[in-house]
């Protein structure tokens, strides 16, 4: 799958996920790649981490990923690095000029920030997960379909969540998500809205087990939703005075 020629994306997150998704863009022929991680590479990031090296140990990985992508023959002024974290605070300034958001963050505060900035500002985005043996990659599209909120609510508390490095995960399982993350944000950005709305489960992807496809609709009171509508139509009537 190409991506329409002048299609940006932004990609939170260059680890396990942010990896394998912008190789795939790159290859596709994404117009621009933004990528914003505030990390810095590893030795044990490596094991999942394929676009990194030794070499690459304490670099951030924003910059050692572009460095990949160049030597891949993305042409280096389409890719742009962002060492900072992802919050509301950051995200109207990484939005501008972004098609397609795609979350690959290990973190859930980071992928509700992600969710509530995208549906504000109308953007389509897919958001994925990983954790040992599993992974699920969700696609919507504000306005038309229910959001990572409509799912989930809200954040975990802390005791209830555990980051990659902390409960580990088989390195195959991040190429596998990552490849279904930026198929669906190709699939968006190409006007195909079949994935989106939906929440694609692998439920242990070192067995034989396939994955699940299950579709969700809009929840009433979600706060994202419910607040990108209450902005929507205070716009419609400032336009009609």
């Amino acid at each position: 799958m190409t991506a329409p020629h002048d299609t940006r994306f932004l990609v939170v997150g260059a680890g396990g996920l942010g990896g394998p998704v912008s190789y795939a863009l790159a290859a596709a022929g994404a117009a621009s790649i933004t990528v914003c991680d505030d990390d810095v590479v590893d030795l044990s990031n490596l094991q999942r981490q394929i676009q990194f090296t030794t070499a690459d140990v304490g670099r951030p990985k924003v910059q050692a990923l572009g460095d990949e992508l160049t030597r891949r023959g993305y042409a280096s002024q389409r890719y742009t690095g962002v060492c900072e974290r992802f919050s509301a605070k950051t995200a109207a300034r990484l939005l501008d000029d972004v098609d397609v958001v795609i979350d690959g963050s290990d973190n859930f505060v980071t992928k509700f920030a992600v969710n509530d900035v995208s549906v504000a500002a109308e953007l389509p985005f897919v958001i994925g997960g990983v954790l040992r043996y599993t992974g699920q990659v969700l696609a919507a599209i504000p306005g038309q379909t229910g959001c990572y909120r409509c799912v989930f609510e809200a954040p975990p508390e802390d005791d209830d969540a555990n980051s990659c490095a902390q409960a580990g995960v088989l390195g195959a399982v991040v190429g596998v998500i990552g490849g279904e993350l930026a198929a669906a944000a190709l699939a968006l950005a190409a006007g195909d809205a079949s994935c989106a709305g939906s929440i694609r489960l692998y439920n242990d992807i070192a067995s034989a087990e396939p994955p699940r496809t299950i579709r969700f609709n809009r929840r009433p009171g979600c706060g994202a939703c419910d607040r990108a509508t209450m902005v929507e139509r205070t716009r419609s009537s400032h336009d009609q005075l």
